[in-house]
């Protein structure tokens, strides 16, 4: 098949309009998602087949308008404007027609090859406003589709007509130009439905949006997340490592006749550290990553933006910057990735050089194991309450760091800040499982576990190759000592950070394997972790000085790595790994202080 007989589809809309989910159920598995060349977003392409024609889909970033105040409007306008696709499917919201038909003119000004696809009937319907197919055609001058998500025969419906504009086989209409396109938009919504198109009142908002409610709710809410994840690992986790300590004893008798660096290279370096890695993480993040996705698809995370629009505009950027925190909770690569959404170069600046003093999935466990040694820290609920604390204080620091570099970057051109709050929508819970499970939980336990591996295999040979009457390893900790006492820790634990540089998934274990070093595999499961760690001197104030430097320090490696490609400034990758490590020498010192006098 010739490339002519290819037809490009452009999928454009407003976010949270189900633009996404109809590209998914268009293209199934035939999809990738990467940057086009000179662009910084990422856009989503996916194939499917037409009759004997194959179609190209391009899910264009949401966006709320074409004017080019951020990357996603300039990258869809450009598109849109360079003629390249042979038909543009206007998504629009019904069950809020007045907002979504604004794009859809702006659409209409740059190519009249539209189809306009009324999504999310299913939820018009049952608000009793769903518009009609046949005034909106008249009055745009393009076909008008209505689809829902779980009716195929819509979408076949949809992909025919968007083929059929791409054969040039509909006469376009008259292409409105309004004078004043909000009025236009509203008297064609009030026209296309007589019994009013406004989203159903949610009547849970006058408690988790109210002026006394919404903060409470909000803590409650994430104090229930993080109890269930804290509550809900211990078992799994306690199973998990008796399971990997079982089948490592099983695989030492097996390689008995090795040889012993061999020996001691596979188990007591690779395995032990990659099983260490995956028991420690697999069960709160199996946990936490669902939860989290079900907050997402319930419609409560723009809400949370919402309520934390009015601190980060304090700091001089915007509650879209709040998502982004929010994307650094499960990875700050990920965050960082997400700053684009960020209308103003110096909030986008400042979200990605403090996207990382928010702990990211790969931190909880070491801070889990700090929380312990707390006062508070003999229940799940007492270490949840203690881990709720821990990132207020992170998001109040990022704050505070925020509103510096907003200021010393200097006054900028004012960047729009338009957030929906979208109904709240019941989440598919089969989707969900998958979605957190393959494409989080695993992805993001794949990758610690693929770098755990050699980092094993790198603290073992500083084990085992010695100078004088010390291991490397030791020589390495003890030249660490002084700078790690004065920061309220250890050398061993600042070894530790330092040798997790290339994912913080490893702090924990590697730390584990530092003062645990010369130990065979079989002897980890005579003592708990933390007997362990209570006879190397940790206490609640070593711990305290921990968790601060465990919130604030250098980003890992592929967190580095993304911050290089987003700014494409070596300056800004360097201060992204300098401040928060700055943050977190400068608290510890303070707090060793502090600590020391009270006694």
């Amino acid at each position: 098949m010739t490339e002519a007989e290819t037809w490009t589809i452009a999928l454009a809309g407003n976010p949270n309009v189900g633009k996404s989910t109809l590209f998914n159920a268009l293209t199934g598995l035939r999809q990738h998602t990467g940057n086009w060349p000179g662009k910084t977003v990422a856009v989503a392409e996916g194939s499917c087949r037409w009759q004997d024609r194959q179609l190209r889909l391009v899910d264009l970033p949401g966006t709320y308008s074409l004017r080019g105040d951020s990357p996603e409007e300039t990258l869809s306008a450009d598109f849109l404007s360079s003629g390249e696709a042979d038909c543009v499917v206007a998504v629009l919201d019904a069950t809020c027609l007045e907002r979504s038909l604004r794009l859809c003119l702006e659409i209409l000004d740059r190519t009249d090859r539209v189809v306009v696809c009324l999504n999310l009937m299913d939820e018009a319907l049952r608000a009793g406003s769903s518009p009609d197919p046949e005034i909106l055609s008249r009055a745009l001058g393009v076909p008008v589709v209505p689809a829902r998500r779980d009716r195929p025969k819509m979408l076949r419906a949809l992909l025919a007509t968007a083929a059929l504009v791409c054969a040039g086989g509909t006469e376009p209409g008259p292409v409105p130009r309004p004078g004043d396109a909000v009025a236009f938009c509203a008297d064609l919504a009030c026209a296309a439905c007589p019994g009013g198109n406004r989203p159903r009142a949610e009547g849970v908002d006058w408690l988790l949006l109210g002026k006394y409610t919404a903060y409470p709710a909000l803590l409650l809410l994430l104090f229930g997340l993080l109890w269930l994840t804290l509550e809900g690992a211990n078992l799994p986790s306690a199973l998990l490592q008796q399971g990997f300590d079982r089948l490592g004893t099983a695989l030492g008798g097996w390689l008995d006749g090795w040889p012993r660096w061999l020996r001691g290279a596979l188990l007591d370096g690779v395995y032990a550290t990659t099983a260490r890695v995956i028991a420690v993480m697999l069960p709160p993040m199996a946990i936490f990553f669902p939860l989290f996705t079900l907050l997402e698809d319930l419609g409560y995370l723009p809400r949370a933006a919402f309520l934390l629009d009015r601190p980060y505009a304090c700091a001089g950027s915007c509650g879209k910057q709040a998502l982004t925190a929010c994307m650094g909770l499960g990875c700050n690569a990920v965050g960082v990735t997400g700053c684009r959404i960020l209308g103003s170069r110096r909030q986008r600046l400042a979200a990605v050089v403090t996207n990382s003093m928010i702990p990211c999935n790969g931190r909880f466990p070491t801070l889990v194991v700090l929380l312990s040694f707390f006062p508070l820290g003999t229940s799940a609920a007492g270490r949840a309450a203690a881990l709720l604390g821990l990132l207020a204080v992170a998001l109040g620091m990022s704050l505070a760091v925020t509103r510096v570099l907003t200021w010393l970057l200097g006054r900028e051109e004012q960047a729009h800040f338009f957030l929906e709050l979208p109904p709240y929508r019941r989440p598919q819970v089969g989707r969900l499982l998958v979605r957190s499970v393959l494409d989080r939980t695993l992805r993001v336990l794949g990758r610690a576990a693929a770098v755990a591996a050699p980092a094993g295999l790198v603290i073992w040979l500083l084990t085992v190759l010695r100078s004088g009457d010390r291991s490397l390893l030791q020589w390495l900790r003890l030249g660490l000592e002084p700078l790690g006492g004065a920061l309220g820790m250890s050398g061993a634990l600042l070894l530790a950070f330092l040798l997790g540089w290339p994912a913080n998934e490893l702090v924990l274990p590697l730390w584990v394997l530092i003062i645990g070093a010369g130990t065979g595999l079989a002897d980890w499961g005579a003592q708990t972790l933390t007997a362990l760690l209570r006879q190397q001197g940790m206490d609640w104030r070593m711990a305290l000085c921990t968790a601060v430097f465990c919130l604030f320090h250098w980003p890992c490696s592929t967190t580095v790595l993304t911050v290089r490609r987003e700014t494409g400034s070596l300056k800004w990758t360097l201060l992204s790994v300098i401040i928060p490590t700055a943050v977190g020498a400068g608290l510890c010192a303070m707090l060793h202080l502090v600590l020391g006098r009270l006694g």
